[in-house]
């Protein structure tokens, strides 16, 4: 296995391989800024119902700009789409941690996410076009890998950047400590241009059509059902998953230090996670293997609700994240291989446009029912969704047997 895994490895284009570097500093800040800034702003004074409006606007831009992000990626190189997006989302970043005033962070939130998008929306296009059947599914889950391993250690940096600032006196605070920290997150990210400036792009051949044909030219019915099992799963992650740093601060009293050490034990797990890919789809194919993965971490999910027990709540932090996240490239990689390559990027988009949709209401009200509520409540509302996520993508795709 390990063999045919490196073989297919070594058919990796040259355009896929500076992707995949640049995509490593990038999961490296942003891994850093994930983890920091819930627990800058709690620490600056917010609450948990002000942390999920930040949260929820940041959605909220990533699915305002998710169609139109496709139609961008029609008529502009991915290698400048990549530069342009990592520079504004940067910039965005930068100024949310500038500005104290909510309403100028909610704004700044809401740019940032929507230049990322942009970025997002156009890497599994780039993937199909710079790639074979081959080893595409080989690409995806290195991808989704390599992502993983960035998280590790920025997880890991970022859970001891705050103290090591304080201890060589450059912060005066823990908030001015935490503000340095997601500036240096926001330096690192940057660094990832300088691959992406290696990237040759041949421009895709485009059929002049008006935008009401290009409309009506998708495959409406395919997209549709891809769009309702991503309803259900965005809604339910943005209701626990935005604030999984702040279940481990408020419920089990821990500092960013040890929380970034459980989120990098995760990334060791996904890792790995990932790299199974190839072999989860030849064994069951994508549909089973999607569902399978995504109805294995309820449980978990269940343990994280009612345990009170901190090496079982990491033991199930650490499972669930495993199994949830273990279907990304398979899930991206079947999207785009049901339709064809003119409609890859709007249906990229709308897929992204479901999720970010769904996580964009759900993290409005997250921080509110964890405030009024429970996280517990949080997590059975989502444990259910996930279920109904599951449910509906095998009754959709389970006749489709070569996938």
């Amino acid at each position: 296995m390990v063999l045919d895994y490196m073989e297919k490895v070594r058919l990796i284009s040259a355009n896929a391989r500076y992707f995949l570097a640049g995509g490593l500093f990038n999961g490296l800040g942003m891994s850093v800024f994930m983890l920091l800034f819930n627990l800058y702003l709690k620490e600056f004074g917010y609450s948990e119902t002000s942390i999920g409006h930040i949260l929820s606007a940041g959605a909220l831009g990533a699915a305002v700009i998710a169609v139109p992000a496709a139609m961008i990626i029609e008529r502009f190189h991915l290698k400048h789409i990549l530069i342009a997006g990592t520079l504004l989302s940067s910039l965005s970043y930068g100024l949310q941690v500038f500005f104290k005033d909510v309403n100028m962070i909610l704004l700044f939130s809401f740019a940032a996410t929507m230049f990322i998008t942009v970025y997002r929306v156009s890497v599994a296009p780039f993937f199909m076009r710079n790639s074979t059947p081959s080893e595409r599914i080989y690409l995806f889950s290195l991808s989704n890998a390599i992502m993983m391993l960035s998280q590790l250690f920025g997880f890991f940096l970022g859970g001891f950047l705050p103290k090591l600032f304080l201890s060589l006196h450059l912060a005066d605070s823990l908030t001015s400590a935490y503000r340095l920290s997601l500036y240096t997150s926001i330096g690192l990210t940057l660094i990832s241009i300088i691959p992406f400036l290696s990237i040759e792009q041949r421009p895709v051949p485009r059929v002049k059509t008006n935008f009401l044909e290009k409309i009506r030219s998708y495959d409406w019915k395919i997209i549709i059902r891809l769009m309702i099992p991503k309803i259900f799963v965005g809604m339910g992650a943005g209701l626990v998953i935005p604030f999984m740093n702040l279940y481990f601060k408020m419920v089990f009293g821990l500092e960013s230090d040890s929380i970034g050490i459980f989120f990098s034990i995760l990334q060791v797990f996904m890792f790995f996670g990932m790299l199974s890919a190839p072999f989860l789809t030849k064994r069951f194919g994508m549909i089973k293997s999607i569902v399978l993965t995504e109805l294995a971490s309820v449980p978990f999910m269940f343990i994280l609700a009612v345990t009170r027990n901190l090496p079982l709540a990491v033991a199930a932090f650490i499972l669930r994240g495993t199994l949830m996240n273990m279907n990304i490239p398979i899930s991206s990689n079947f999207e785009m291989e049901l339709v064809k390559e003119a409609h890859q990027p709007f249906t990229n988009a709308i897929s992204m446009l479901a999720w970010n949709g769904a996580w964009t209401v759900s993290a409005h009200w997250g921080g509110k029912i964890i405030e009024e509520h429970s996280f517990s409540f949080s997590f059975f509302i989502t444990i259910t969704l996930y279920v109904i996520s599951a449910v509906t993508y095998y009754y959709f795709f389970r006749n489709r047997k070569a996938l």
